[in-house]
């Protein structure tokens, strides 16, 4: 979740600066498969990522009122 806040807030909130910063901390996480025993630390912490940033992109792109229609809300 920090790494999340780290690529939102650093690049202020830039949809192009969000995309890239997370495929660079993605490319950088990657580099830790090599090691077995952190294999499912780096697998949630990529997911996680994926899922608050593209929550946050998903509203900013379609507006609160249609991401909230499915019953999950929306914490800005």
């Amino acid at each position: 979740m920090i790494f999340s806040l780290i690529i939102w807030y650093a690049v202020d909130q830039k949809t192009p600066g969000v995309i890239v910063l997370l495929w660079f901390f993605i490319f950088i996480e990657y580099y830790f498969f090599k090691f077995p025993r952190f294999l499912t630390a780096v697998m949630i912490t990529i997911i996680t990522q994926i899922v608050i940033i593209g929550y946050e992109l998903q509203v900013r792109q379609l507006g609160e009122a249609v991401a909230t229609q499915s019953g999950q809300p929306y914490y800005p």
